[in-house]
C-alpha cells in the first residue's frame, strides 16, 4: 500500500515539475537543463530502489504469514485431536466411576447381609 501511494506521490510530482522544468530548459543553458535532467534520472532511481525494497519485504512478510498459517493449521489439527482424547477419557472416567458405584454398592450389600 505504501508503494503504490509513493507511485502516486511521485508522479504528481514529476507532472507538476514537467512544465517549469521544460520552461526552463527553453530559457536555461543547454548546461543547466541536463544538471536537472541527471537530479531527475537519480531521485527516480532513488524512489525505485526505495519501492523496491518495499516490495521486498512485503513478499517477505506474506512468506512469513503463509508459514504461520501453516504452522497455526497443524496446531489446529493437533489440538482438535487432544480434544477428542480428552472427550473420549472423560467418557472413559464416567463410566468407571459408574462401576466403582456399582461395586460399592454391591459391596455394602454383602457386608449388611453377612452381618445379619
Amino acid at each position: 500500500m505504501r508503494a503504490l501511494h509513493t507511485c502516486a506521490l511521485i508522479l504528481a510530482l514529476s507532472s507538476a515539475a514537467l512544465p517549469a522544468f521544460a520552461q526552463q530548459s527553453i530559457t536555461a543553458d543547454p548546461a543547466a537543463a541536463s544538471v536537472d535532467y541527471v537530479a531527475l534520472r537519480e531521485g527516480l532511481a532513488n524512489s525505485n530502489k526505495a519501492l523496491t525494497s518495499d516490495v521486498v519485504a512485503q513478499r517477505a512478510i506474506v512468506k512469513r504469514n503463509q508459514d504461520l498459517l501453516k504452522e497455526a493449521q497443524k496446531l489446529d489439527a493437533a489440538n482438535k485431536k487432544l480434544i477428542a482424547e480428552k472427550q473420549k477419557l472423560t467418557e472413559e472416567n464416567a463410566n468407571l466411576e459408574k462401576q466403582r458405584a456399582a461395586l460399592a454398592a454391591s459391596q455394602t450389600d454383602t457386608a449388611a447381609a453377612t452381618s445379619k
